[in-house]
């Protein structure tokens, strides 16, 4: 079923990886990047930064690195740069290597739809589509140091991401959310929205506890 994947990673080891990124990981990024631009390279425009990156994973660790440390990500790349970068973030933080992986963990065993979050998004008064000061509009629309623009009305040609990433104190912020959304979610008619409430609601709370990074993947 399409929908919202519950995942988890450690928060201390996502950021020093973010921050302090040993060679090791730089190289198992940087293999990710050198794959997205291999598949992407007649897409690729001049002037888009990664059209000019060097397509080896060691060149690459240099052009790599200080970019991990740049507050925003995505502004400056091309739609093509953007979903490259996105991908190699995914496939980095699902590693399940360990030592110098991010302890990847599947935080709930069932994907949920997409109503819940939507009666969710309506309780709070989220426009549709739209990003909002809200974290649940950030639900499965907002990549780590990803800025889009905040109560802006989407065009159909926008880039569109496919994970979100939150912090431990975002996700305490959503839960607060989706406790105050669960009266309207548990009411509405929706039988498997209720039924994906009850088991979004204890995995964000699980992941809450232990001050992890929650991460939504989505499938479509």
């Amino acid at each position: 079923m399409a929908g919202y994947f519950i995942y988890s990673l450690d928060w201390d080891k996502f950021h020093r990886f973010v921050e302090e990124p040993s060679r090791t990981q730089l190289l198992a990024f940087a293999e990710q990047v050198s794959d997205g631009l291999d598949g992407a390279d007649e897409a690729l425009k001049v002037g888009d930064p990664v059209y000019d990156w060097p397509s080896e994973p060691e060149e690459l660790c240099d052009v790599i690195r200080p970019r991990l440390a740049q507050p925003d990500w995505y502004g400056d790349l091309s739609d093509t740069g953007k979903s490259i970068w996105e991908r190699a973030v995914i496939a980095f933080s699902e590693r399940r290597k360990r030592g110098d992986g991010l302890d990847f963990r599947c935080a709930c065993d069932d994907s949920v739809y997409w109503d819940v979050i939507e009666i969710a998004r309506r309780h709070h008064g989220v426009p549709v589509d739209q990003i909002t000061d809200a974290v649940i509009s950030h639900f499965g629309t907002r990549p780590y140091r990803y800025h889009p623009r905040i109560n802006r009305r989407p065009r159909w040609e926008d880039w569109t991401p496919s994970h979100s990433m939150h912090t431990p104190d975002e996700v305490a912020r959503l839960l607060e959310e989706l406790k105050a959304a669960g009266p309207s979610i548990l009411a509405a008619p929706d039988d498997d929205a209720r039924a994906d409430y009850e088991q979004l609601l204890p995995a964000v709370e699980k992941v809450a506890r232990a001050g992890r990074l929650l991460y939504v993947g989505v499938d479509t």
